[in-house]
């Protein structure tokens, strides 16, 4: 296997077709404390790899199950996943179900915590630039994606929206938010990295669920 990039939260390796993930403990947030839409590393938990694996490989394999097409192919251990080789898209697609987070930092006066959205976004994947939002007529014009690549991307966004929604509902839960990346395989659009709790934010009467509590509901 060579190393082909070592990120804040994963290794990634080549393995012929195939890529090999390798979760870390280490935990995001900004201005030295956790948040799952922070781009700088804020510390560690151990364990924390093998939960947000256990959690990808859960979620991968439900929207799988409803015709949603991802990258996973397998989980090899605790903190090791074998991937599907796919073209990143350099895009973050956020889907909100209710307002948090930097949506609120953003509109702040215009709009109040937990209001109802059901929007998508797109934000250009670029720590430098702390990923910023971009429209959806510059990602065109930059050549980042098609016009006919983001209306695919939107619908299949949507989509797992509502296999998200329909899931934690039957739970009793409220799906708040999470963000998605797409890739390419063979020009078909697909789900690549991962799909966690450091991705999606789920709350109980507006108290969010950590890590832990998220992989207790999927057993």
């Amino acid at each position: 296997m060579r190393l082909l990039y070592s990120g804040k939260t994963k290794d990634v390796y080549e393995d012929g077709p195939y890529l090999i993930f390798h979760f870390k403990d280490t935990v995001l947030g900004r201005k030295g404390k956790e948040d799952s839409g922070g781009n700088e590393v804020v510390g560690e938990k151990t364990g924390k790899g093998s939960v947000v694996l256990k959690q990808t490989e859960f979620f991968f394999k439900l929207l799988e199950e409803n015709g949603i097409k991802t990258h996973f192919v397998e989980r090899i251990d605790e903190r090791k996943a074998r991937f599907l080789k796919a073209e990143r898209i350099p895009l973050e697609v956020i889907y909100r179900e209710l307002a948090y987070g930097s949506f609120l930092r953003r509109y702040r006066g215009w709009v109040r915590q937990f209001h109802p959205l059901g929007i998508v976004e797109f934000t250009l994947k670029d720590d430098f630039l702390d990923d910023p939002l971009i429209a959806e007529d510059a990602v065109v014009a930059l050549g980042i994606a098609s016009g006919e690549d983001i209306e695919k991307m939107k619908e299949t966004t949507r989509k797992v929206a509502k296999i998200l929604r329909e899931f934690f509902s039957l739970k009793g839960l409220q799906l708040v938010d999470f963000k998605l990346e797409f890739g390419r395989l063979d020009g078909e659009l697909l789900i690549i990295d991962e799909l966690s709790g450091d991705t999606m934010r789920v709350a109980k009467d507006e108290r969010f669920l950590t890590r832990e509590e998220l992989l207790e509901v999927i057993g």
